[in-house]
C-alpha cells in the first residue's frame, strides 16, 4: 500500500510540473509582441508572433507572399515563406538561433527578390525581439 501512495504522489507532481512549464512557455511566446529582422542592404522585415502555437503571422514582403512555417522556440527562429500566386516559389527563409549575451537572434536569411525569374539572394540577419 505504500508504494501506490509514493507512485501516485510522484505523478501528481509530474503532472504540476507539466503544467507549469506549459504555462511557461506560452507566457514566453505572448510576451514577445513582434519580430524585426534586419539584412543587408539595410532591409527590415518586421511580423507579429502568433498568439497560438503553430500560427502562422502575416508577412510585408516585396511580392506578396505568405508564411507556411513559424517556429520561434527553444532559442531558435524559423521563417518560411512562400509566393502567394506561386505556392512552390520560396520568397523568404530565415534561420537564426539566440544570441543571449546580446539578447538578439542572430543567423541567415535568403530572399528571392526576382519578379518573373528567380533571383536569389543570402546573408546574414539579426532580429530583435519587441514586446
Amino acid at each position: 500500500m505504500h508504494k501506490i501512495h509514493v507512485k501516485s504522489f510522484v505523478m501528481k507532481r509530474a503532472a504540476i510540473l507539466c503544467t507549469a512549464s506549459l504555462f511557461a512557455l506560452q507566457a514566453g511566446a505572448a510576451a514577445a509582441k513582434s519580430i524585426t529582422c534586419s539584412y543587408p542592404q539595410d532591409q527590415e522585415l518586421t511580423f507579429e508572433v502568433p498568439k497560438k502555437q503553430g500560427g502562422l503571422p502575416p508577412i510585408d514582403f516585396d511580392y506578396p507572399s505568405k508564411v507556411t512555417l513559424f517556429s520561434f522556440r527553444d532559442d531558435n527562429l524559423l521563417v518560411v515563406a512562400m509566393d502567394e500566386s506561386d505556392k512552390s516559389r520560396v520568397r523568404v527563409v530565415i534561420s537564426a538561433q539566440r544570441d543571449k549575451a546580446k539578447g538578439i537572434y542572430a543567423g541567415q536569411i535568403v530572399t528571392d527578390l526576382g519578379g518573373n525569374q528567380l533571383m536569389l539572394d543570402n546573408g546574414p540577419v539579426t532580429c530583435k525581439v519587441k514586446g
